[in-house]
This record gives C-alpha cells, structure tokens and sequence, in this order.
C-alpha cells in the first residue's frame, strides 16, 4: 500500500522499539515492579508484540481577547486540542507539528471529523476551561484554526501475565498514555447534539 504524509504531534524523532521495555517500566507504579518483581530486562525479553499506531487528534490555535477598559484588549494566543475518537479535551502548551509518512494501516480513524461537531468541541474548551480563570467578566473568544494531526503511539503487548493489558507510550515523549487510551471506549466525553 502506498505511504501516505501527514501531520504528526512532535518531531520525527520516534522513540525506537528497541527502548520500549524501559518506557514500559518508567510507566508502571513502584507498587506493581516491586509487587511482581519487574525488571526493564525482565520486561524486554517478555515484549511478545509492538505496533506504532497514529492516533487523530484536532488541534485549534485559538486567541482569547480580555477586555480591559481604558486599556487595549489583551490577546492571549492558545492551543486547544479535541481527542477524534473519544472527545476528550482540554488546553496545551504550544504544540510542534511535522510531517510525517506512514502506511494508512497504522492510521485510527476519527469518530468526530464535521467541521461543525469539531467547532463544538473546541468552543467546549473555550467556555468550560479557559473561561473559569476569569472570575468576574469573560473573555471573548476566537478560533484562529483548527486542523487534524495525529499522536504516534506505541502499543505494546507482553507475553504471561507479567502485565495482561496492552500498554500505550507516547512515541514522541515516551510517557504513558493509559488514561488517554482508557477514553477511547468511553462515550462521557462525547457532547450530546441537541
């Protein structure tokens, strides 16, 4: 099948599947290595499959205008973020995006893709999040952009019961994304359409 480029979160600097095992480990709490004994060795030899996912993710340049009468307005440039498949959002710190070519098989498909439901989901977060910081008047509001990029995840799994759930480290940072990825089969995020 014909690679197709997208935009991925972060550089293109993916961590190598050869380091999985210690992000694995760095992941776990203290409680569970110590309780089964576990070993970034221990967890390398027992790595029975890993697969580099890409996980769609709507990112929004927002600007929230504060009125400060006598004063000009002051403008604070944001970042926004709408997880396509289960909902979940909220704000981020500046986000580095690249172009990236993969095989469309490593793609998850997006469950929120209308401009419209995406819009919602962004407003969402503008009014829910970012307008609880300003206790008595809010700010206007204004969506520079929105565009679809995608997160390149890690899933892997183990052999035994060492660990019997498959876990998700970010490809980038190589932090854990379990509660991201405990969302995905949740509809509590989704906004009702009325």
């Amino acid at each position: 099948m014909k690679n197709k480029e997208i935009s991925i979160i972060g550089d293109n600097q993916l961590i190598d599947n050869n380091d999985l095992g210690y992000y694995v480990y760095k992941s776990l709490r203290m409680s569970t290595k110590l309780k089964n004994g576990i070993t970034v060795e221990r967890l390398r030899s027992n790595i029975f499959h890993t697969e580099l996912i890409f996980h769609p993710m709507w990112l929004a340049k927002l600007l929230v205008i504060a009125d400060r009468k006598p004063f000009p307005s002051k403008e604070i440039p944001m970042i926004g973020f709408v997880d396509a498949v289960s909902g979940y959002r909220g704000l981020s710190s500046s986000l580095k995006t690249n172009k990236y070519s993969i095989d469309p098989a490593n793609m998850i498909a997006p469950k929120i893709e209308e401009y419209d439901d995406v819009t919602r989901y962004i407003q969402d977060v503008q009014h829910r999040q970012i307008n609880r910081s300003y206790v008595l008047k809010k700010p206007n509001h204004k969506i520079v952009d929105y565009f679809l990029v995608y997160l390149p995840l890690w899933k892997v799994k183990l052999s035994g019961d060492l660990l019997p759930d498959s876990r998700i480290i970010n490809a980038i940072t190589g932090e854990s994304e379990t509660y991201l990825s405990d969302q995905w089969g949740t509809d509590k995020w989704y906004l009702k359409t009325y």
